[in-house]
């Protein structure tokens, strides 16, 4: 999803709101993903506890939980998605 002038959530990668030239990539996470974060009993609220847990879940329960969370990549860099490649996980 191109966006370039919207702040993006770090797991879905959906349009959280318009912030024009100022906009950021995947620094917050959406309401939907933070309650779908909450069902799986995972305790992440925070880009850097979900950098965390992307570096140290194990490979194939990590792939399982991005799908089941309907993670997506962004078109712009950031450090959640960066941390999905370095553990050779491509989900598109």
């Amino acid at each position: 999803m191109a966006h370039a002038d919207y702040h993006c959530c770090a797991i879905c990668d959906c349009k959280l709101d318009y912030a024009g030239f100022d906009a950021t990539t995947k620094e917050r996470i959406c309401e939907d993903c933070l309650l779908k974060l909450q069902e799986m009993n995972l305790p992440i609220v925070t880009v850097w506890q979900l950098v965390e847990w992307i570096k140290n879940e194990e490979a194939e329960t990590l792939k399982a939980k991005l799908k089941e969370l309907g993670f997506r990549f962004c078109l712009y860099g950031n450090d959640v998605d960066d941390a999905v490649r370095e553990r050779g996980i491509n989900l598109d």
